[in-house]
């Protein structure tokens, strides 16, 4: 990769720098050692090219699979980025078929080094488009989900069967020893759940223990649905999920009933100081979770006594929320009907 190549007109945002024996100076070294120019340019992808997110990596994203090509001289190796994500280091040719998960417009950088260290860099602007699907089963094809349709219980609009463990996620019911084999919600869930475990394993999560998606009822116990005074929980729509814990690759387990503390009264959930160890990684896991728009509602101990135990996240349409309640404000009008202090 030393050697020098032509640059073509497809070659953008290039930045030239001059080393000198391994230094990035911008000029010779006062005695003529001057180890040349480095220099790197994208070939490919194009300036403001639009890529599908269609492929699974295989961490578990969905991801667009953009070909990078570069040109370079003066350097040892180059690594693609995005943001601080290395995409990997091109070939002999200048080559990379980057996985691409964010979304939106995309930032790549080719960093060339040179004795470990970068000595030039280059960027391009693409953008990134999830894909057009016929229906929700679309998604649990592209997350390449085991999965049969059914059975039509009733609430549940589009009622599916997982077969798990789901995008390599095993869940458990947390009084149960086993994992579970099979685990029936509506599709939008599941869809939920293989995004979701994309991130938690990313976070060295290999388990997560729940109590439980479906329960027709209304919210609170209150009525015999579906003539609930306060409306049906999301559970009654299999839309809605009670996460207790989380098993990491280390053997250990984060639990939300014994690990997370209860933030100081008026605390955004998101914001508050947590302690160090299994509450900080429950907290910011849980928020990773909701920054990623994985769920719509998350409910966590700091909400009330009944949810001192698990995570209620769910699939409340037009809904955006996750903060304390006891002491706090009201619940936002957009989710006061969904979601109450008994929605388990």
């Amino acid at each position: 990769m030393g050697s020098t190549k032509v640059l073509g007109p497809a070659v953008v945002a290039a930045l030239a720098l001059t080393a000198c024996n391994g230094d990035i100076t911008g000029g010779g070294d006062g005695d003529g050692a001057d180890a040349g120019v480095a220099a790197v340019a994208f070939v490919a992808p194009a300036a403001g090219s639009t890529h599908v997110r269609d492929a699974l990596a295989p961490d578990g994203f969905l991801a667009a699979d953009v070909p990078v090509a570069v040109e370079v001289t003066g350097a040892d190796d180059v690594e693609v980025f995005v943001g601080d994500r290395s995409l990997g280091t091109v070939d002999a040719a200048g080559d990379l078929d980057g996985l691409v998960r964010e979304l939106g417009p995309v930032t790549l950088t080719a960093r060339a080094h040179r004795d470990g260290a970068v000595v030039a860099e280059a960027t391009l602007d693409v953008e990134t488009v999830d894909p057009e699907v016929a229906d929700c089963h679309g998604w649990l094809d592209l997350y390449q989900l085991d999965y049969t349709l059914g059975p039509n219980n009733q609430g549940v609009a589009d009622p599916v069967t997982l077969t798990t463990p789901i995008n390599g996620m095993v869940h458990r019911y947390v009084s149960n020893t086993s994992p579970r084999q099979t685990f029936f919600m509506d599709c939008s869930l599941a869809r939920s759940l293989a995004q979701a475990a994309a991130i938690l394993r990313s976070r060295g999560v290999v388990e997560v223990a729940d109590i439980g998606v479906y329960n027709y009822r209304c919210i609170g116990g209150e009525g015999t649905p579906p003539d609930c005074p306060r409306g049906m929980s999301q559970h009654a729509y299999a839309k809605a999920i009670d996460l207790a814990g989380f098993t990491l690759d280390d053997g250990s387990y984060a639990e939300v009933k014994t690990d997370w503390v209860i933030d100081p009264d008026g605390e955004p959930t998101c914001e508050a100081p947590a302690e160090p160890g299994a509450d900080q990684w429950l907290h910011d896991t849980i928020c990773a979770l909701k920054r990623a728009g994985v769920w719509n509602i998350v409910l966590t101990p700091n909400y009330n006594a009944d949810h001192r135990d698990h995570f209620h996240v769910d699939l409340t349409s037009g809904a955006d929320f996750i903060e304390r309640q006891l002491g706090g404000p009201a619940l936002p009008a957009m989710v006061s009907v969904d979601v109450g202090p008994d929605d388990l």
